[in-house]
């Protein structure tokens, strides 16, 4: 019985110390291997890996959701720590199908190159050629990798109201510089819907600048009120080859110059300021003339008598 007890208490001194073991918090000692004698090793090594930074990148250009004229692309990213850089390109239908186009990677193949800036162009003509919604996707690749995206728009050309000429106030309209396109047609549309010129007003475009087109409200004597300018692209083969453009304006036509108030004749001749003191002097010539002719004859007429 002895014997049993001395047995049943030295398992419970184990397991009370296996306890107090596992309820100790281990530090960094106890971490470090001991030799047979029981004493810490100092020729112990531990090795460290340090991963490379992980990369980043950012679109500059095209800035998210801009629009673009024509089908060349700009493309700007800043990007840092990557050896290799991805471009996708999407297209987004009308009806929300998306197809993607991989675009020609970049290698950085020196440490100078791993961190910079990366600029170059694409022409959509070369993937599906449409105009419409589009997203680049641009990746960066180093240790990790990292990804930004842009949306942008591209369209055949636009158009904005500048202003309006000062004497007659008809509306100036600015096309934008759009390669590519040929001419345009441009019409304007009163509020029911009428069309204000005969025939649109075909407008030759310049490729490498903007064009400025005068719209003749006047001529047609319109009144007051709020039109649709609507300007349609084509090819050089009279193709349209994107949706219209519509702009709003506000008409109000030109009022008539006051004719100032010189009296009965010259206010029942709707005579100007300025015609009348020139027809005044013209009148005074003419009767100062006949009046020196008068006095002439008269001078002639005593001699005689």
């Amino acid at each position: 019985m002895k014997k049993h007890a001395k047995i049943i208490g030295s398992l419970g001194v184990a397991a009370a110390l296996s306890m107090s073991f596992l309820a100790v918090p281990a530090t960094a000692n106890d971490l470090i291997p001991l030799d047979y004698n029981g004493r810490s090793s100092s020729t112990t090594n531990v090795k460290l890996t340090v991963e490379g930074e992980v990369p980043t990148i950012n679109i500059v250009n095209p800035l998210d959701g801009s629009t673009i004229i024509g089908t060349t692309v700009p493309v700007e990213v800043n990007y840092t720590d990557s050896t290799r850089l991805e471009y996708e390109l999407i297209y987004i239908a009308d009806d929300g199908t998306r197809t993607s186009y991989d675009l020609p990677a970049k290698a950085n193949t020196t440490s100078d190159e791993y961190t910079g800036t990366h600029t170059y162009e694409f022409n959509v003509s070369n993937y599906g050629g449409k105009y419409g919604d589009y997203i680049l996707r641009a990746k960066a690749i180093g240790s990790g990798s990292a990804t930004d995206m842009a949306s942008f728009r591209v369209i055949a050309f636009d158009f904005v109201v500048k202003g309006y000429e000062e004497d007659t106030n008809n509306p100036i309209i600015t096309i934008m510089r759009s390669p590519g396109i040929y001419k345009s047609l441009v019409q304007i549309f009163d509020e029911d819907g009428n069309a204000i010129f005969e025939e649109p007003i075909e407008v030759i475009l310049d490729e490498h600048h903007d064009t400025d087109v005068t719209l003749p409200l006047a001529k047609y004597g319109v009144p007051e009120g709020e039109y649709r300018i609507v300007a349609t692209p084509y090819d050089a083969e009279g193709n349209i080859i994107d949706i219209a453009k519509e702009r709003m304006v506000k008409y109000k036509p030109a009022e008539a110059p006051e004719v100032p108030d010189t009296g009965m004749v010259f206010g029942a001749l709707g005579l100007s300021k300025e015609d009348a003191v020139s027809t005044g002097l013209a009148l005074l010539f003419v009767c100062a003339f006949f009046g020196v002719l008068i006095i002439a004859k008269k001078n002639r007429n005593e001699k005689r008598r």
